[in-house]
């Protein structure tokens, strides 16, 4: 196949206008977790509260995420989009004029449910129009342009919250409104999440799930814990702000060589190989003394973290019919919203029990079940294609 043939494999489709709504909801959600946080703290939320807030927008993307499999069926895609960007848009307008935590707690809690609307939409479109062979780098392509948006927002957003407060809500909502009408305006056909089907998806996909959970569990508490960890080691803000940027700069440059080798050699085995990676490369962040090594060790990382999520979305479909895709994208959104929210969590408890060299404690264990359990179920189905 020629090099237009392959362009076209990739963003053929109208596939490049799914990916620019990828890079708008990364836009929105580097502004509306990072600075609801700081929107809280300057109203003198405590940080019990802060966490549970901030938590609440990851447990209701899953909780909408699963809502969606269970009671969206035969509903058109475009007018759950719609849906989604305008209740979480209008969510978004209102959170920088509330002081109340009460208030502020419901915000997210919509915020995170309107989100996951789009977002099960836009990746049940995309794997529907996605060929078997190119499903890794399709969906590294995604969540590249979801990272390139959400590493421009957290950037600009805090320098805009300092000029006012309520300036840099502005742009999600701007990029939440725009999504409905980009679908509207390039996908003439109808689109329908299709009637569930008898067969039971989830144990087809539960490989492509605990990948899912095992991302957002270790990208919340990186982003969330890590900056706190080397804090205690005594680092300046500015070398945080480096050891964090590095990280995402890894993820990104990760994210296309991994999912370009996933379609030649596999999905399976190239998630199995970059989980086991993060193993090493998160010890080594543990262990390093110096902060040069840390630095290597947090770019390394990011280039292997950062290719779960699209590896695992393509694993989490790559055996499911046209009509399963939606089960398995809502199910896949689901599990990551699930791992984001207890990440930080049962990361922060054994940090605070067992001491910071036991931030990453859980993240390792996750990693190694992950392992374990895929190996087994492969030994498994060896065994009953032997007999």
């Amino acid at each position: 196949m020629g090099l237009k043939g392959k362009i076209y494999l990739l963003f053929g489709k109208n596939k490049w206008i799914l990916y620019i709504i990828g890079l708008f909801i990364g836009v929105a959600m580097g502004i509306i977790n990072p600075l609801a946080s700081t929107h809280l703290e300057q109203n003198n939320v405590g940080s019990f509260w802060i966490g549970i807030v901030s938590s609440s927008f990851f447990l209701f993307m899953s909780i909408g995420s699963a809502y969606i499999d269970k009671n969206m069926r035969n509903r058109n895609i475009k007018g759950i989009i719609l849906i989604g960007s305008l209740v979480s848009a209008t969510a978004c307008g209102i959170f920088p004029f509330v002081s109340s935590i009460y208030v502020l707690f419901l915000l997210m809690v919509i915020m995170g449910f309107g989100i996951s609307f789009i977002m099960v939409g836009v990746q049940t479109m995309l794997q529907n129009l996605t060929e078997d062979n190119t499903r890794g780098m399709v969906s590294g392509l995604y969540s590249f342009y979801f990272a390139i948006g959400f590493v421009l927002s957290s950037i600009i957003g805090p320098k805009l919250y300092m000029y006012k407060s309520w300036l840099p809500f502005m742009i999600p909502i701007a990029s939440l409104l725009l999504c409905p009408i980009i679908v509207k305006l390039n996908f003439k056909e109808k689109l329908i999440f299709p009637a569930k089907l008898k067969e039971n998806v989830f144990k087809k996909i539960t490989i492509g799930l605990q990948g899912a959970f095992l991302y957002g569990f270790t990208e919340t508490t990186l982003i969330t814990l890590y900056p706190i960890f080397l804090l205690h080691k005594h680092y300046s803000l500015t070398n945080l702000g480096y050891a964090l940027a590095i990280f995402v700069v890894g993820s990104i440059v990760g994210t296309i060589p991994m999912t370009y080798i996933s379609d030649k050699f596999g999905h399976n085995k190239t998630l199995i190989i970059i989980i086991t990676i993060s193993i090493f490369t998160v010890l080594g962040i543990i262990v390093s003394d110096s902060f040069g090594l840390r630095l290597i060790f947090s770019f390394l990382s990011g280039f292997a973290i950062g290719p779960i999520y699209p590896l695992s979305l393509a694993v989490t479909v790559q055996n499911l019919g046209s009509k399963e895709i939606s089960s398995g994208t809502s199910l896949f959104t689901s599990s990551y919203g699930i791992g984001s929210t207890i990440g930080p969590i049962v990361s922060s408890t054994a940090m605070s029990l067992l001491g910071d060299g036991y931030i990453f404690s859980v993240c390792l264990l996750i990693f190694v079940i992950f392992l374990f359990t895929t190996f087994i179920k492969r030994g498994s189905y060896q065994s009953k294609t032997a007999v």
